[in-house]
């Protein structure tokens, strides 16, 4: 029996919930009894390619993750070449600078002790005797001895001389640096003040225009303050008017004056309209309480029905279960006995085979007699 109402109570929603899960149910473990491999091997075939996904996915993960640490390490190493380049650069060419410092202004021709270790000294320096009346040789007239400076003043007076040049030149050379560092300092210290002065400019027109903005923002959001508290209270006076336009509709319409006349749909005289219906009246009650007995005695018979169809599944797999190991022991016993039976057979052929090779070799036997060999070694030839 089937009631022509648009309405239901929460029972009844609950029972049809029910009855649909219980519904459900049973599908699912028919799907699980009747496959015959998901019943016997126990695959969960949803798990396994969910647990694919994840192993792709993490394997994706895995491979981005290298991808990136390689990309990491290119980067790095190119930094430290880069880098390794810019000081072998910077070695070189400090090394080129030292040597040319070397090569200018310490040669071995401008060392002090040059003289005493100059390998053309000799081819420099005079005779032993200029001639027999050689002022500068004894009363004795003794030879000059090896190892006397004769000029020993005035190479030490060219010496004082070069050295004071090499001093001069050296007070020059730092006057002239400190000169060139003081002025290198001196348009750094300009270059410094310039961009401190521009970044100080710079720095009051970002404040200024952030001035500006604030400034701007402020009486934005205090016409927006204004604006919304004239919205809300606009709204709040238009919610007013409605709700006291709703209240008096309430109190006069048809609802709560409980009309039982306005809840008739006009289009089906068997609906009622929801937001009007104030209740069933005792007949209906009756009629919907008989309804509902109607449906739980055919919720008992479909359950009693599917409780008798599940046993004689039950017995129906047993009675499979029962004649397919009746048949596999026949089955067995038979594979059994031919087997016997093949042996059998293989016993009695081998045994007549054997035999024939008895006979046959009676039969073929030629033994070889000592005439036989008499025949032989009688000539020479």
């Amino acid at each position: 029996m089937t009631l022509k109402m648009p309405l239901c109570t929460k029972d009844d929603l609950s029972e049809a919930v029910k009855l649909q899960k219980r519904e459900q149910y049973e599908d699912e473990r028919k799907k699980r009894i009747f496959n015959a491999r998901q019943r016997l091997f126990g695959l969960d075939l949803e798990t396994l390619e969910r647990q694919i996904l994840e192993k792709k996915k993490q394997n994706s993960e895995k491979l981005e993750c290298d991808k990136r640490y390689e990309e990491q390490e290119q980067l790095q190493k190119r930094l430290i070449t880069a880098k390794e380049k810019e000081l072998e650069k910077e070695k070189r060419i400090v090394d080129s600078d030292l040597n040319y410092y070397r090569c200018r202004y310490q040669r071995r021709d401008q060392r002090r002790e040059f003289d005493l270790n100059d390998p053309n000294f000799l081819k420099k320096s005079k005779p032993a005797r200029i001639a027999d009346d050689d002022t500068s040789l004894g009363i004795s007239s003794a030879q000059i001895f090896s190892g006397e400076d004769l000029h020993r003043t005035d190479r030490q007076v060219r010496q004082r001389e070069q050295q004071r040049a090499w001093l001069d030149q050296q007070v020059m050379e730092r006057k002239q640096a400190e000169e060139a560092r003081r002025k290198a300092d001196n348009v750094y210290m300009e270059s410094v003040q310039c961009r401190d002065k521009h970044l100080e400019e710079m720095a009051k027109s970002d404040h200024r225009m952030r001035q500006q903005i604030i400034h701007k923002v402020r009486q934005f959001n205090i016409n927006l303050a204004k604006q919304k508290q004239e919205n809300r209270m606009r709204t709040k006076r238009e919610t007013y008017e409605d709700d006291m336009a709703e209240i008096y509709n309430m109190l006069s319409s048809d609802m709560l004056t409980e009309n039982p006349d306005v809840a008739q749909s006009r289009s089906n005289p068997n609906k009622k309209i929801a937001f009007m219906y104030r209740g069933m009246t005792p007949d209906e009650l009756l009629d919907f309480r008989k309804g509902q007995e109607q449906q739980l005695t055919d919720t008992m018979q479909r359950k009693t029905e599917a409780e008798l169809m599940n046993k004689q599944w039950e017995q129906y797999a047993m009675n499979m279960d029962r004649t397919l190991m009746l048949k596999q022991i026949e089955m067995d016993r038979k594979h059994k006995q031919q087997l016997d039976d093949l042996v059998r057979a293989n016993a009695k052929l081998a045994t007549e085979q054997d035999q024939q090779r008895k006979e046959a070799l009676v039969q073929l036997s030629n033994a070889v007699s000592d005439d036989f060999y008499d025949q032989f070694n009688k000539t020479s030839r």
